[in-house]
C-alpha cells in the first residue's frame, strides 16, 4: 500500500509519519523537511503574496493519482483534488472563523467551505477528540467517521514522577491569541504572586504579545513572568524538563497536544474543565472553571504548596500519557486506509 500524507503541526507529522513508515510505504509532501524516516518530497513556497503555496497545490494534484490513499490534514487541500475514492481527511478541530483573529478568518472560511464540500461528497472525515467530533456535528452537521487521538513522542516521556522543588517554574505554552485565553493565566499568576516561591514562563507568540507585555508592566509581573526564547521543535522536551507545573487555559481546545507533552514529561497539569484539554487530561489533571482566573489561582496555589499532592499528580500525568501512543494512532489509520483502498 502506498499512502501520500500532507503535514500538520510538527509533533503530529513526525509522530504519525514516523510510525506509519515502519509499516507501509508512506510519502510526505511538505514545505520543509521533517526529522522522520518516511520518504519526503519538499516543495518550496513562492515569494508571491496570496500564491505562496501554488507549487504545492500543483504537486498535490499531480501526485494524488499515483497512491492507494491520499491522507490530507486540511480540507482545502482535499478540495483541490475533488471527491475521490482514495481520499481521507483529518480535520484538526472545526473551522469557525468567528473564533480566530481577523487575518486568519479567510483561511477558516475556505476550510469550512472545503470541509462541507468533501463531507457532502462522501469523503471520510477523521477528527482528533470526542469534543471536536461533537463540535463538528453541532456546528457544521458533519459526523466524523472516526476519532483518532494523537500520540506523544518518546523524547517527551519520563518514567518516574517529579519530586516537589523548592522553587517552581509554571509553564504556559500556546499562541498569544484570544482563543487561547492567555489573560486567564496572567490574572491567576497575579493572584498567586507572593504566596509561594515560583516564576512563570510563557512560550508563544502572536498578536496579543504587546497586550500581554503591557499587562505585565501594569501589574508589576515583569520579574515573575518571562518569555521563553524561540526554540525548534526538537528542543521542546528540554523546555518541559525545565518546568515543574503546566497550565493550559483554552476552554475550546480541539485536542491539547501541549497538555499531552507536559503530562508525558511528568508535569502536573491544570486545565479548564471543558474542551479537548479536559478530555486529554482526564482524571490526571486538576481542573478549573473555564475562564475563571480565581479558581485557577486556587488550584495553582494548592499544587505550589502541597508536596504530596504535587507528587500524586506528577505520577498521574505519566500514567495517563501512556494511553496516548503513535503506534495506536497509526494502527487506527491503517485500518481506515485498508477500508478506503480495499487492500
Amino acid at each position: 500500500m502506498k499512502v501520500l500524507l500532507t503535514p500538520h503541526v510538527e509533533h503530529y507529522t513526525v509522530g504519525l509519519a514516523g510510525e506509519l513508515s515502519r509499516r507501509i510505504k508512506v510519502e510526505l509532501l511538505a514545505f520543509a523537511r521533517y526529522p522522520v524516516s518516511a520518504r519526503q518530497m519538499v516543495v518550496p513556497r513562492l515569494p508571491v503574496p496570496g500564491h505562496r503555496d501554488l507549487l504545492y497545490k500543483y504537486a498535490l494534484k499531480a501526485l494524488a493519482r499515483r497512491y492507494d490513499v491520499v491522507h490530507v490534514n486540511t480540507a482545502s487541500h482535499g478540495a483541490l483534488l475533488g471527491p475521490r475514492d482514495n481520499l481521507l481527511l483529518t480535520e484538526h478541530g472545526w473551522p469557525e472563523p468567528e473564533l480566530v483573529e481577523r487575518e486568519q478568518r479567510r483561511f477558516y472560511e475556505k476550510e469550512r467551505e472545503s470541509l462541507l464540500q468533501l463531507y457532502e461528497a462522501g469523503v471520510p472525515v477523521v477528527t482528533i477528540s470526542n469534543f471536536s467530533a461533537r463540535m463538528l456535528r453541532e456546528r457544521l452537521g458533519v459526523k466524523a467517521t472516526a476519532v483518532v487521538y494523537h500520540g506523544v513522542l518518546d523524547t517527551f516521556r519520563r518514567n518516574k514522577p517529579l519530586e516537589p522543588p523548592i522553587h517552581h517554574v509554571v509553564l504556559w505554552n500556546s499562541r498569544l491569541v484570544g482563543f487561547k485565553e492567555p489573560f486567564t493565566f496572567l490574572e491567576a499568576i497575579r493572584l498567586v504572586k507572593g504566596k509561594a516561591s515560583f516564576e512563570a514562563v510563557i512560550r508563544g507568540d502572536g498578536p496579543l504579545k504587546r497586550e500581554v507585555e503591557g499587562y505585565l508592566r501594569r501589574h508589576g509581573l515583569e520579574d515573575t513572568v518571562r518569555f521563553a526564547e524561540r526554540i525548534p521543535f526538537e528542543k521542546l522536551p528540554q523546555l518541559y524538563r525545565s518546568a515543574t507545573i503546566f497550565i493550559h487555559t483554552c476552554s475550546k481546545e480541539p485536542f491539547g497536544l501541549a497538555v499531552l507533552e507536559a503530562m508525558a514529561s511528568g508535569l502536573p497539569v491544570i486545565v479548564p474543565d471543558a474542551g479537548g484539554a479536559a478530555e486529554v487530561a482526564g482524571d490526571a489533571g486538576l481542573k478549573f472553571r473555564p475562564g475563571d482566573s480565581e479558581d485557577l489561582a486556587e488550584k495553582l496555589l494548592v499544587l505550589l504548596t502541597d508536596q504530596q499532592l504535587y507528587e500524586t499528580f506528577s505520577a498521574r500525568s505519566i500514567e495517563r500519557s501512556a494511553f496516548f501512543t503513535w503506534e495506536k494512532a497509526a494502527s487506527t489509520y491503517l485500518d481506515l486506509y485498508r477500508k478506503i483502498s480495499g487492500a
